[in-house]
């Protein structure tokens, strides 16, 4: 249950850190925040199928959102995955 809190405690940083990135100079603060969700996603893999595969797309999404320029289909992957690890964690609680 810890990592459960832990996950989503990062889950809802990262959607907030997303939009962030977006608006604000220097990014480095919104880029920490993402980079320790995609820890969370990728490092707390075991927790039933449904939530392992979202982590799983956090992980690919948020990747690919901090590799390369942040285009628009990146971000709207990214908040998409990240909305529906959100939603299995809270169901998972």
């Amino acid at each position: 249950m810890v990592h459960i809190n832990e996950d989503l405690e990062a889950a809802k940083a990262a959607k907030a850190a997303i939009d962030w990135l977006l608006t604000t100079s220097p990014k480095s603060a919104a880029l920490a925040t993402l980079k320790k969700a995609n820890h969370a996603a990728i490092l707390n893999l075991s927790s039933g199928r449904v939530l392992n595969e979202a982590r799983s797309k956090v992980g690919i999404a948020v990747s690919n959102l901090l590799h390369g320029l942040p285009t628009q289909e990146k971000i709207d992957k990214a908040k998409f995955a990240i909305d529906v690890w959100i939603r299995e964690l809270e169901s998972s609680l």
